[in-house]
Parts: C-alpha cells; sequence; structure tokens
C-alpha cells in the first residue's frame, strides 16, 4: 500500500496518538513522509510502528546532513546510547557541512574543547572573510 496524499498536521495527530493505526499503515506514513522529505513526522510515524529498519535510516540521513538534534531523536527512538565518539563525529560532519550550531551542540556533549576551540577560530574565520 502506497499513501497517495500525505494527511496534514491534524490527521497525522489523529493517526498517531487517536486513532489504532496498525503497524503496516503507520510504516506506510513514515515511508511516505520520508519520500517527501519530512522526516521528522517520518520518524514520529516509525518510532510509533515500532520500525527499527525505518529508524534506522532516518538516522542515516541525518547524519549524512550533519542535522544533530534528528540523529539524537533517532538514536533514542532505537534505545541507543550514544558515545562520545558518535557525537564528535556527527560533530565533524556538522562541521563540513558548516552547521556550526549542530556541530556545537553534538560538542558540547562531550565537551570536547580542543574541538570546540577549533570550531570558534573556524566561525570566526567565516566571519572575518565576509567582513573582508
Amino acid at each position: 500500500m502506497s499513501i497517495k496524499k500525505l494527511p496534514d498536521y491534524r490527521l497525522r495527530q489523529k493517526i498517531l496518538y487517536v486513532d489504532k493505526a496498525n503497524q503496516n499503515v503507520l510504516q506506510d506514513y513514515g515511508n511516505s513522509l520520508l519520500e517527501e522529505g519530512f522526516l521528522s513526522d517520518a520518524l514520529d510515524f516509525y518510532q510509533k510502528a515500532e520500525d527499527k529498519g525505518g529508524l534506522q535510516k532516518i538516522k542515516d540521513i541525518a547524519f549524512d546532513r550533519g542535522d544533530v538534534m534528528l540523529f539524537q531523536q533517532a538514536a533514542k527512538a532505537l534505545n541507543l546510547e550514544l558515545k562520545p565518539a558518535d557525537w564528535e563525529t556527527i560533530g565533524q560532519k556538522a562541521i563540513s557541512l558548516k552547521k556550526y550550531s549542530f556541530a556545537r551542540h553534538a560538542l558540547e556533549k562531550v565537551n570536547n574543547e580542543e574541538m570546540l576551540n577549533s570550531l570558534n577560530k573556524i566561525m570566526q574565520q567565516e566571519v572575518d572573510s565576509k567582513s573582508a
């Protein structure tokens, strides 16, 4: 089954929290939302469906995009405890994509002063190059 039209916010809430939708329906909505780029919404449906594969897809996409917050949410939904190396790796990915707020959040999680100082220098260089 493929969902043709995505539900609006109210219908999504109804499906997730009021209706007793079965796992296949929830997965279909998650797949459709993921396909359309609504990652956070897809995560909600995958989580409700207990779809580990869907949750892993979200986690992988979040990593590739340097989206630390979504990465953290997906890991939590998968019952994974992120290790310092995970935070540093996603922080480096975010830096490489110039997503400095995400990078700062990740690096603060592990209190990595060296990487935070490096990030601050990178950010200052960007500010200086824009002012020149």
